[in-house]
């Protein structure tokens, strides 16, 4: 069946993390040998756990920070070699129209010859100016990264060596999640093009090692199959996977190695992989348009409604918020289970109040130093309202698939009740609520 669904494909949608970087040889957490033999002494002088502490370290001087970058850089892209795993999911995609959407920032998908890649994290052969990143432009620093690895080993790495902005000369950074991060405009685009084209063609969608906890790429990939019934999805992550009961008819997971995966995918044979689905999801609770009604109307003594327009996508919600003090985001309530996207703007902060009398934050952003998070998901019966972290007016893009009670609008709660259950944020509240 699923050699039928690429073949049968108009395009395939690649998704990827890093469980696929970790097929690859590249495992950002792990504390082993190899950690010593692509560091070497740096791994001692500041006691680095891992490839990911050591990308992320505040090194006291510039030097030791690029030597890092580069003994890293260096081994795992710099010196690439297509992996076996590469060359299958070269097969697998054949002819067909594709996209690879990864926070990968290993850049082996553009390095294999892939061509069509949007890297939502960036990527570290790429740097932008630390002064101006929105004006300067994203500098190519992979042979730079070579002289510098090449000195650093003659042990005759100076500060002049290191990268500067061509317009500024202020020091570079890697254009990775940060406050600097800049996204390719043009890659973007493409990416957004393509999703366009094929969102309501028969689209596959095949995600490669990202577990239940990372939203940022599964949530919307797989909100895009719920919203199309001609695609479907495949999800290859060992010991974890995540498929909703919307798209479970159209699904399948892989709880097996990359590899094992790829050798049935591409034969369309058994080789023994532990799979899941496709199955027929669970039918929700049927009630007449009676019932709908009366359950409606005992609400609105709880729930004061507002209209909302659906996104550009269906079951897509896309907020485009501009908050301040004087201008919040009033909370609202979550109806069923649903997934909060960031995309672009200022971190934000979301307020969240459980029913249960709970209260507590999610960080909105890309700085992941801070706190940020691109995505998470919010259980039904939460109230949440959204405020831009730094305390000024800000402006963020988030998507999310609200469900609309029978006239299209979104229930809020009422604020004598949100103060009965939150009498410690009474503040918030009253920030927050509509009076």
């Amino acid at each position: 069946m699923q050699k039928k669904w690429i073949n049968d494909g108009d395009a395939i949608l690649v998704t990827a993390s890093n469980g696929f970087s970790i097929s690859e040889g590249l495992n950002l957490f792990a504390d082993d040998k190899k950690l010593r033999e692509v560091l070497g002494n740096l791994v001692d002088k500041y006691h680095l756990p891992n490839l990911l502490m050591a990308l992320n370290y505040k090194y006291p001087n510039p030097l030791d920070q690029w030597r890092a970058f580069a003994r890293i850089i260096e081994y795992y892209s710099n010196n690439y070699e297509e992996s076996n795993y590469m060359q299958d999911l070269k097969q697998i995609i054949g002819n067909k129209p594709y996209f690879i959407w990864t926070s990968n920032i290993d850049h082996h998908f553009s390095l294999a010859g892939l061509k069509n890649v949007f890297e939502i994290e960036g990527n570290w052969l790429e740097a932008v100016c630390s002064q101006h990143p929105d004006e300067d432009g994203i500098y190519n620093i992979s042979s730079k990264i070579h002289d510098i690895y090449l000195k650093d080993q003659a042990e005759t790495l100076t500060e002049a060596d290191l990268p500067t902005c061509d317009k500024c000369g202020a020091p570079l950074v890697l254009n990775l999640a940060s406050e600097e991060f800049q996204i390719h405009q043009k890659r973007l685009a493409a990416f957004q093009d393509f999703i366009e084209k094929y969102e309501d063609q028969n689209l596959l969608v095949l995600e490669l090692g990202i577990g239940p906890q990372n939203q940022m790429i599964k949530a919307p990939s797989m909100q895009l199959v719920a919203a199309d019934q001609n695609s479907h999805y495949i999800t290859v992550n060992k010991g974890q996977l995540l498929i909703p009961d919307l798209i479970k008819e159209r699904s399948i997971g892989y709880s097996s190695s990359i590899g094992a995966a790829f050798k049935e995918l591409l034969t369309g044979k058994s080789f023994g992989a532990k799979t899941v689905g496709p199955e027929k999801p669970k039918p929700r609770p049927q009630y007449t348009p009676e019932q709908i009604r009366e359950r409606e109307k005992a609400m609105q003594n709880f729930y004061p409604n507002y209209m909302a327009d659906q996104g550009f996508r269906p079951g897509s919600f896309p907020m485009y918020i501009t908050v301040d003090e004087t201008h919040p985001s009033y909370l609202h309530t979550v109806q069923f289970g649903q997934s909060w996207m960031y995309s672009l703007g200022d971190a934000a902060i979301v307020h969240c109040f459980t029913q249960e009398g709970q209260y507590y934050q999610v960080r909105l952003g890309l700085n992941k130093t801070k706190g940020e998070v691109h995505g998470f998901y919010v259980d039904p019966g939460t109230f949440i309202a959204i405020e831009n972290i730094e305390n000024k007016v800000g402006f963020s893009q988030l998507n999310t698939q609200i469900p609309l009670n029978s006239s299209s609008e979104v229930l809020v709660p009422r604020k004598d009740k949100l103060l009965q259950l939150f009498p410690n944020q009474r503040d918030i509240i009253e920030r927050l609520t509509a009076n």
